[in-house]
């Protein structure tokens, strides 16, 4: 048989320790998980630099494609979408696409999004379309519109204002 034989004035402190470590760890894994929790309100690519995906209503919105050389006419779109929890392989496409521009939709799966579309003006693309979560953006893309048209990333035509 094994028998502990500790002091109580030396269990005390063990305790102390023992709670003190608890509570840390406590703290750190809340602050963790509160940080996780956040989304951005920048990102970054290589055409643009630092940009800012905040948008609360259509001139944010108008003002979020400026960023990118585009200018938006008015909204001729919106609905409410879902980000799927599983992306296939057109979804692994489509994020790929974000990616090109410092957006990755893989944060906001499973997430309720506003998807609005921007008729463009002077652009062969002539139209914008942003997805919309807790505020900002969190993908997007250039279109045609046209059957079997290809969706392009928001940079596609960077620097061609109209």
């Amino acid at each position: 048989m094994f028998v502990f034989n500790i002091k109580l004035s030396r269990s005390k402190k063990l305790l102390r320790s023992a709670a003190l470590t608890v509570a840390v760890l406590t703290a750190a894994c809340a602050a963790m998980s509160v940080s996780a929790g956040r989304r951005a309100d920048t990102a970054t690519c290589d055409e643009v630099g630092a940009y800012s995906l905040r948008v609360k209503d259509d001139g944010d919105a108008k003002a979020f494609l400026k960023q990118f050389g585009l200018n938006a006419v008015k909204k001729t779109g919106e609905e409410r979408v879902v980000i799927p929890e599983r992306f296939n392989s057109v979804y692994e496409r489509y994020n790929d696409l974000q990616k090109r521009v410092g957006l990755d939709l893989t944060r906001y799966k499973g997430k309720a999004a506003l998807k609005q579309t921007y008729l463009l003006k002077s652009s062969g693309s002539r139209f914008a379309v942003l997805l919309l979560c807790d505020g900002r953006v969190a993908g997007g893309h250039l279109t045609s519109q046209d059957y079997g048209g290809k969706d392009l990333p928001l940079v596609a035509e960077y620097g061609q204002t109209g």
